[in-house]
């Protein structure tokens, strides 16, 4: 089974936090507290659900590492991932997991140019908005707002010019059938969600089988238009959450977390 990797899974497979310790060490006549530095599990989520979903991620990563599940990241999810915190990668459950890139729908640098770093890793939704400044043309959403305004005229120009912009068969492809991802976000309801579609795109366009993620909204949405009387595209990708997909391939109880959630850890720990 094939299964693209949303950000969140990325995030959310690393179950480990930077602590330090203070012990008593002898030092001549006298005791002197000393920093150990070690590590401790992330605090459970308040959402019991949600934290289970974070825990089936272990499982995932057996199958991931068994052969039995085949993932995949593009280059969109890695900008993603560098706008989050910096990892500490001690206890992740996609430890070891050959986990493959993929190549984007439609690869963003091939249509937008920009100098800034920070506008190519950067959603430009609501939470990059700040008064009175514009989050740019180069970010995410600037990019799939474009693609949703294509109409069939431009849409052959860009074809026609494929080469000149750069465009492999892929993406010409990609092009001819970006009506699909046009209809989603028309049904979205917001802008907001186009960075979801545009995963669900990608991972369609590549033949995954499924995207893993800890959203609601783009399952939700996929119900939404599954019972519409006239479905004018054919979704074969399928959006999943951790225990979905357990589910799914018949496991029933998940993997332990191999980490108390009471217990410090020293670095030496991580290694053996």
């Amino acid at each position: 089974m094939r299964i693209l990797l949303d950000t969140g899974v990325l995030i959310h497979s690393e179950f480990a936090v930077h602590a330090t310790k203070q012990v008593s060490v002898r030092w001549g006549n006298r005791n002197i507290a000393a920093p150990v530095h070690g590590f401790v599990r992330k605090a459970a989520d308040q959402n019991l659900e949600y934290q289970r979903q974070k825990e089936a991620l272990f499982t995932v990563g057996r199958l991931i590492r068994e052969g039995r599940l085949k993932a995949y990241v593009y280059i969109e999810i890695l900008f993603e991932k560098m706008r989050g915190k910096g990892t500490f990668p001690v206890c992740d459950a996609l430890k070891a997991c050959d986990i493959q890139g993929c190549p984007a729908a439609l690869e963003r640098s091939k249509f937008v140019k920009t100098l800034d770093f920070w506008q190519m890793i950067s959603k430009g939704g609501r939470k990059d908005r700040k008064p009175g400044v514009e989050p740019g043309t180069a970010t995410q959403i600037a990019f799939l707002k474009w693609l949703c305004s294509l109409r069939k005229e431009a849409i052959s120009a860009l074809i026609e010019h494929a080469a000149q912009i750069g465009l492999d068969e892929f993406e010409v492809e990609s092009l001819r059938n970006v009506h699909w991802f046009q209809f989603l976000c028309q049904r979205s309801g917001s802008s907001e969600n186009y960075v979801d579609i545009f995963h669900l795109w990608t991972a369609e366009r590549n033949d995954c089988d499924a995207v893993l993620t800890f959203d609601k909204k783009l399952p939700n949405l996929m119900s939404r238009v599954g019972k519409e009387k006239v479905k004018k595209i054919e979704i074969r990708a399928q959006v999943l959450r951790p225990l979905d997909l357990l589910r799914k391939l018949g496991i029933g109880k998940p993997d332990p977390v191999p980490m108390d959630s009471d217990r410090f850890y020293d670095f030496f720990e991580a290694t053996r």
